[in-house]
């Protein structure tokens, strides 16, 4: 019996240990299959982030807090333009009352309706004034947002360039830089064997020297143009970035028509459109004052003014219209002249410093000469380069010039509230 007794509780402890090592052994697994989870997702997170341009501009419109304030303001006026329109229904069975069914209706509810009361404010309701400012801050608010996601990919770009013309000219500098320090060596060889002065060893210890510096500052320039790029995306600044649109297309300009931008520009700018929804709602209002207040009262006279006003800014705005898609046109054949120019000038920088470095081999040309023109190619890169960014800017400005224009008032997205 108390052998049977031993060997139960053997048994036991022997089923007990096995399940604590398979209990371990499923620790240890899922504590390995943890690890490598963990170290995937940290191989992951240290992995750059591939941008390209398009991506660059979809962050950053997400993030916009400008889109967000203007899409409330949207919501806010669609609610505005159903009170507006109880409002109206409200107005208009009151001013319909004969004086026996207002005693009666105040009797049945007991309240006072006073219908001389705010007497203006129920013209303007009757008369569509309070719906139709509903309508137009929509549709104002509705323009603002095109005109806020053009900006916000003209920004965008802006900055990706910049990034990339950091990189670019880091690339260049160590071209030159290996230029200079190859250079510096024959001279040194030269130096040594008598065939060459001091003043050109200095001249070659210096040129080293300036193209260390200028890679620096290129290095920097990068720094301060990708912390930009960050910010603008909200990303944190430790991010690294390998951006994938790295080839900018010169696409001319020749096929572009400055009359047919002028006539879509006026048929679609935001400015043309809050002038004319002004006038709209200045005729209402101006309306509504002159028909309750006589001739010779201030409110009456301002009311006059405020319409005149209001006529005249219409013609304005066309025409201001169409001087900024000139001037938008103008910026583009200027930035476009600039780069051809700087075309041709690189094809002479890549001759001259061709030509010099033959001159010097077979001693026709000084060490002076070869660094001067190695240095005049790195710039005309750089420079060429720059100026491709700054047409392809242009160039969306002047494409979409019937959108982008002078923010309204309203431009912030909150509702603009109706005057009383």
């Amino acid at each position: 019996m108390k052998r049977i007794s031993l060997l139960i509780v053997m048994m036991l402890v022997l089923s007990t240990l096995t399940n604590v090592s398979a209990t371990e052994d499923e620790v240890v697994l899922e504590t390995a299959e943890g690890a490598e989870e963990v170290s995937e997702k940290t191989v992951t997170e240290s992995e750059p982030l591939l941008l390209s341009l398009e991506e660059a501009v979809r962050i950053a419109t997400e993030n916009s807090r400008e889109m967000w304030k203007i899409d409330d303001g949207i919501a806010q006026m669609k609610e505005a333009r159903k009170d507006a329109k109880s409002a109206k229904d409200e107005v208009e069975r009151i001013l319909d009352m004969s004086f026996q069914d207002i005693e009666a209706f105040e009797k049945m509810y007991e309240i006072k309706i006073d219908v001389t009361s705010n007497y203006v404010e129920k013209l303007l309701s009757k008369n569509d004034y309070y719906i139709t400012f509903a309508d137009t801050q929509q549709t104002q608010l509705e323009k603002n947002r095109e005109m806020l996601l053009a900006g916000i990919e003209i920004e965008t770009s802006s900055l990706y360039y910049n990034v990339l013309l950091a990189e670019q000219s880091i690339v260049i500098n160590k071209v030159n830089l290996n230029k200079a320090d190859e250079q510096l060596r024959v001279v040194n060889l030269k130096f040594n064997n008598g065939s060459a002065t001091k003043a050109e060893v200095l001249n070659a210890e210096m040129a080293v020297q300036k193209a260390k510096t200028d890679l620096d500052s290129a290095m920097d320039d990068y720094n301060i143009a990708k912390l930009n790029l960050l910010n603008k995306l909200e990303l944190p600044f430790d991010t690294e970035l390998v951006l994938t649109d790295t080839n900018l297309i010169y696409v001319p300009s020749e096929e572009v028509s400055l009359i047919e931008a002028i006539e879509k520009a006026k048929e679609e700018r935001p400015e043309i459109l809050t002038a004319e929804n002004n006038l709209k709602l200045q005729e209402i209002e101006t309306h509504a004052y002159t028909a309750y207040y006589t001739s010779n009262l201030r409110q009456h006279k301002a009311a006059k003014e405020k319409l005149k006003d209001a006529e005249l800014n219409v013609p304005q705005a066309y025409k201001d219209v169409e001087l900024d898609v000139r001037k938008s046109y103008l910026n583009l054949i200027k930035s476009e002249r600039a780069l051809i120019n700087m075309e041709k000038t690189l094809e002479l920088a890549k001759e001259a410093a061709r030509i010099n470095q033959l001159l010097y081999d077979n001693g026709m040309a000084t060490t002076l000469d070869v660094l001067e023109a190695n240095t005049g190619l790195a710039q005309a890169e750089i420079g060429r380069y720059q100026l491709l960014a700054v047409y392809n800017i242009n160039k969306f400005m002047f494409d979409n010039s019937n959108i982008l224009g002078s923010m309204p008032q309203s431009s912030d997205g909150s509702a603009e509230e109706a005057p009383r």
